[in-house]
């Protein structure tokens, strides 16, 4: 596993996420509540999809930052539940089960200077099919840090100031290795990023 270092990448990419077993293709819609969906299907609703979740692609590595990483940690972990429903361009839905695999929690921790504290962010995800676990720790504030299995990388960052304006520029952001998460599981798990249909599928 990778610890904190910084190097350059490309920008953000936003893609849909979808489950591939054989020749199947199942599509995570924007609510991942699997009672939900099946409500929904029931009723014969289209569920909303999205390319939401942002991954960075780096010398043949996939990232993501922490706030896209539980969607994409219960696909690897085998944590869902699939929905068959034919569509023209897939053939259903995934949704999460119940396994308790992802905890977050923020934790205060002194610094040298006497009444300041860093927020310390932690993700801790488990394998229960071999009781093991894996954490990942960093903080974000004053400056990104990566403490424990996690990267910082600069990513192209555009922003919109004013109307009218608009400025790039590299910024520091903590970054999760998925191939690192496949390995934790081991369960025979693939990534496949496909550009052109901007798409990161979880193939098993």
């Amino acid at each position: 596993m990778l610890l904190g270092t910084t190097s350059c990448s490309d920008d953000r990419k936003f893609v849909n996420l979808a489950l591939k077993k054989g020749e199947k293709v199942y599509l995570l819609p924007s609510n991942t509540d699997k009672n939900a969906l099946k409500k929904q299907l029931s009723k014969g609703e289209t569920p909303t999809v999205s390319n939401s979740v942002q991954i960075i692609e780096d010398r043949g590595a996939l990232y993501v930052e922490p706030k896209n990483f539980e969607k994409v940690v219960n696909l690897i972990a085998g944590n869902y539940v699939l929905f068959e429903e034919k569509e023209s361009s897939h053939d259903g839905y995934v949704a999460f089960n119940d396994k308790d695999i992802f905890e977050y929690k923020v934790n205060n921790v002194n610094t040298e200077k006497i009444g300041q504290q860093i927020k310390q962010e932690i993700i801790q995800i488990s394998n229960p099919s071999e009781t093991k676990s894996l954490e990942i720790v960093w903080s974000s504030f004053p400056e990104p840090k990566a403490k424990k299995n996690c990267v910082v990388k600069r990513l192209w960052v555009v922003e919109h100031p004013y109307p009218g304006k608009t400025v790039g520029d590299y910024q520091n952001a903590v970054v999760i290795n998925l191939n690192d998460i496949v390995a934790f599981y081991d369960n025979g798990t693939t990534l496949k990023y496909e550009e052109n249909n901007k798409i990161l599928y979880i193939v098993k």
